[in-house]
């Protein structure tokens, strides 16, 4: 396999947050320190609670499902095909309101891992 593609990277329990999943696939040492991605599962449910990236900016693409990102104050609805951000130092929370798995795909920069 080569060095520039990913395959059957493990799903993995997010380290706080109940009923999330994550696959991290490329990080600093693989982009020259300017960003990091990551694929999040979130079930039915739950979701990742109000926090801020001090050093980063979060980008956020919704594969599948259904949610709510919260912009600062706002929670808004989001869906399959939708994009949201979290600049840097924003605090931020997202969360599965569907009945299917909410599936983002996270890009932070610069890179948080």
């Amino acid at each position: 396999m080569g060095m520039n593609v990913r395959q059957n990277v493990e799903l993995a329990k997010h380290p706080v947050h109940e009923g999330v999943f994550m696959r991290h696939f490329f990080g600093k040492d693989e982009t020259d320190g300017r960003l990091n991605n990551v694929e999040i599962s979130i079930m039915p449910g739950f979701g990742i609670a109000e926090h801020a990236h001090e050093s980063a900016g979060e980008f956020f693409y919704v594969v599948s499902g259904q949610g709510a990102f919260l912009d600062q104050t706002e929670w808004v609805s989001v869906q399959a095909g939708d994009a949201f951000m979290a600049p840097v130092g924003m605090r931020h929370a997202v969360k599965s309101t569907g009945r299917d798995v909410l599936k983002l795909f996270s890009t932070f920069s610069p890179p948080v891992r």
